[in-house]
């Protein structure tokens, strides 16, 4: 899977958009990584200690994937 930030554009990115969703993020599930995007990744991203950069990368795409495991939702 390739890294993921503000201007990527896909089926990864809608991918990401509905796990964010799952989450309890509020966004559009458009396949277009915009700002509404990369605020719920740098929320998460926060939440959990992370470097706040909005990018998706492996670390956070682990984060993502073992928080929708465990039932997490955001508060935002």
């Amino acid at each position: 899977m390739s890294v993921l930030k503000k201007g990527s554009k896909g089926s990864e990115v809608g991918q990401l958009q509905q796990d964010l969703v799952a989450l309890g993020y509020t966004i559009n599930v458009d396949k277009d990584f915009g700002p509404a995007t990369e605020d719920a990744v740098k929320h998460l991203q926060k939440s959990f200690g992370y470097t706040i950069d909005g990018v998706v990368g492996d670390g956070t795409r682990f984060l993502i994937n073992q928080q929708k495991g465990l039932g997490w939702k955001s508060n935002k």
